[in-house]
């Protein structure tokens, strides 16, 4: 809405903007496209949903043509100003075009998902709010090892749970270091839990770390959790 307010302008700098964001999810880059989509999607919806309640509050009139049909036709009593027009015509022709996008980001998040695999390392202890993850992708040797802590959000219109991972390091898979070895490293290096709840999260296929795998494997592992 910002800048000049033509249709066939808007129409061009949307599609520039989502062709962008095919080029991403072609190379499986879901983030951060994926999340501005559904942040663009919802304050469209929410435009549309509060220009009706806005349209609803006026009062309306019955036109004089079905006055004497007897018929009681309601118009309103005021008339959008063109540029409200405009955007209203952009806003309903974007709706469509994002939703197309969502739908193709979330088959990658759901075949990313799909793929990503979690296994728990040695003995899982009670508390699990707080730990270790292990992130590898098959059959490479390197293992991304995190620590990992559920975190609390609270707003006006509700709470949320999230989880954050912070990187440690990075380990050599082998016969002699294997991921309970690992573990044990984290433990005698960091020593915050005797027996922390640890995971190995793994997938045969690569994925970019920073733009898809580990925003998926963040959300896998609250609901695992949970």
């Amino acid at each position: 809405m910002e800048g000049t307010l033509d249709f066939e302008y808007k129409k061009y700098v949307l599609l520039a903007y989502l062709q962008q964001v095919s080029r991403e999810f072609a190379e499986y880059r879901l983030y951060p496209s994926f999340g501005e989509l559904i942040f663009h999607r919802r304050n469209l919806a929410s435009f549309q949903e509060e220009k009706r309640k806005l349209s609803e509050k006026f009062p309306g009139k019955i036109s004089e043509e079905e006055l004497k049909k007897l018929k009681l036709q309601i118009e309103p009593s005021i008339q959008d100003h063109p540029n409200m027009q405009e955007i209203e015509h952009i806003v309903s022709y974007s709706i469509p075009e994002i939703e197309g996008r969502l739908r193709q980001g979330k088959e990658i998040y759901e075949l990313i998902d799909e793929e990503l695999k979690i296994e728990p390392i040695g003995i899982i202890p009670l508390y699990k709010k707080e730990g270790y993850i292990f992130l590898q992708i098959q059959p490479e040797k390197s293992v991304r090892a995190f620590e990992y802590q559920i975190v609390f959000f609270e707003n006006i219109e509700a709470n949320y749970h999230g989880i954050s991972l912070n990187p440690l390091t990075t380990f050599e898979l082998s016969l002699a270091n294997t991921y309970e070895h690992m573990k044990r490293e984290l433990i005698k290096v960091h020593q915050k839990f005797p027996n922390p709840a640890t995971y190995l999260l793994y997938t045969e296929k690569a994925f970019p770390e920073k733009e898809a795998l580990l925003p998926v494997a963040k959300r896998k592992m609250l609901a695992y959790l949970k």
